[in-house]
């Protein structure tokens, strides 16, 4: 249940939110403290709201209490729980609890309900072409200007845009994911974390690119490469916008677990009674019709109501995600995930599209760039990857690397 606590709050109100932001994203708290509001025209004192999420309204477990209370900001609380209707004339609007570079946090990502996943898949990255001519970019200024929304503003945005298919709306939101301009929340709402820029190297020279919010100013601080089916990469020169996140894709690298807890962490359809169900299994290429013997494997599973669902069976449970995830688990188990390519001297890694990664994990490949994967033959080929993060990844999700295969070719 939500709710807001109260802080007697001093100095400049953006210096505190951003202290607030900082100790949430340590302390990994982004799924009690939602959101933060400040008092309408706060001067040198003045209060801030924590929107909070509990099981229980107005409570807060002990040991979160304790951690709240090591952030100096929030040293002087008000004891009682308050709700909208107590703090909605004096509080400000929400402003999403997001520090720079928190774009770049672990987070479980859901599949949208909506999405099919052969309808995407079937495109490749070659149809991104379908897409109208600077869609994402517009997009982003909107999700931008409106700063956190539910998935239907989301799509009415795409529809207002030209893309009315839902399966390419589902991609363009993943894509602005990938590339650290957009976040899931759960719940089917989004949210878009500040502007911040990553600094990376590329052939021993610094490159400085924008990641979170944008608008169309943002578009005169640097030079721009367009790419397909994502907004350009805006490449600034130095002291140009927001605080510097150096080699994001090291840090988000190191953060993420291995592909066991990853799987163990990942949500559950709960009960499911497969003799009730029309079962298809994947067999590395496509979903057929099978009987289910307790097998490992992704199915897909069509409910008396006709909709479809997709779910990993493993270890005793069916677990449930984004299609990709799910995808690379289960080409895993079965033993088909083909070897990555690593060419040291262009720094590009090489990954079969069917084995695409999980999208937290992807995400570390596409920040080391700031661009979206090419494809070229049935691969996707990331840039500008240094071989540390390369290895790391490969050693995390159990992928064999390969330093010595030849190069792909569109």
């Amino acid at each position: 249940m939500r709710w807001f606590r109260a802080y007697r709050t001093y100095g400049p109100a953006p210096v505190a939110v951003e202290k607030v932001a900082r100790f949430v994203q340590r302390h990994r708290l982004g799924d009690v403290v939602v959101s933060l509001r400040v008092e309408r025209r706060a001067g040198r004192e003045f209060w801030l709201f924590l929107t909070l999420e509990t099981e229980q309204w107005g409570e807060l477990p002990e040991e979160l209490e304790d951690i709240l209370g090591e952030c100096p900001v929030l040293s002087q609380p008000l004891p009682e729980a308050l709700g909208l209707q107590d703090i909605q004339g004096m509080a400000s609007g929400d402003l999403q609890v997001r520090a720079l570079g928190q774009c770049l946090e672990y987070r479980q990502v859901r599949r949208e309900s909506f999405e099919n996943p052969f309808e995407v898949d079937a495109r490749v990255l070659a149809r991104d072409a379908e897409l109208p001519e600077d869609a994402a970019e517009r997009l982003l200024w909107f999700l931008s200007a409106a700063g956190t929304g539910s998935w239907s503003s989301l799509r009415a945005a795409c529809r207002a845009l030209g893309v009315t298919d839902a399966g390419l709306a589902s991609r363009l939101a993943r894509h602005l994911r990938l590339l650290g301009h957009l976040e899931l929340l759960g719940r089917g709402r989004w949210a878009v974390p500040p502007a911040a820029v990553a600094c990376v190297q590329v052939d021993g020279r610094p490159v400085r690119f924008l990641v979170g919010a944008r608008d169309s100013r943002s578009l005169t601080l640097g030079s721009v490469d367009r790419q397909a089916g994502g907004p350009g990469r805006v490449v600034v020169p130095q002291g140009v916008g927001a605080g510097e996140l150096v080699w994001p894709a090291d840090a988000l690298s190191l953060s993420l677990p291995g592909v066991a807890a990853y799987r163990a962490g990942l949500g559950t359809l709960g009960s499911v009674n497969p003799q009730l169900l029309k079962l298809r299994l994947f067999d590395g290429h496509r979903f057929a019709e099978a009987a289910f013997s307790g097998q490992v494997g992704l199915f897909e599973l069509t409910l008396p109501d006709g909709r479809t669902q997709h779910a990993l069976h493993v270890d005793g449970r069916w677990v449930e995600g984004e299609f990709f995830t799910l995808r690379f688990l289960a080409v895993q188990a079965m033993g088909l995930l083909e070897a990555w390519r690593f060419r040291a001297d262009r720094e590009e890694l090489a990954v079969r599209f069917e084995g695409r990664l999980p999208e937290v994990y992807e995400r570390a490949l596409v920040l080391c760039s700031g661009l979206l994967p090419e494809s070229r033959g049935g691969w996707l080929v990331y840039r500008n990857v240094p071989l540390r993060v390369a290895a790391r990844l490969a050693a995390k999700l159990d992928v064999a690397l390969d330093l010595t295969a030849p190069e792909v070719h569109a």
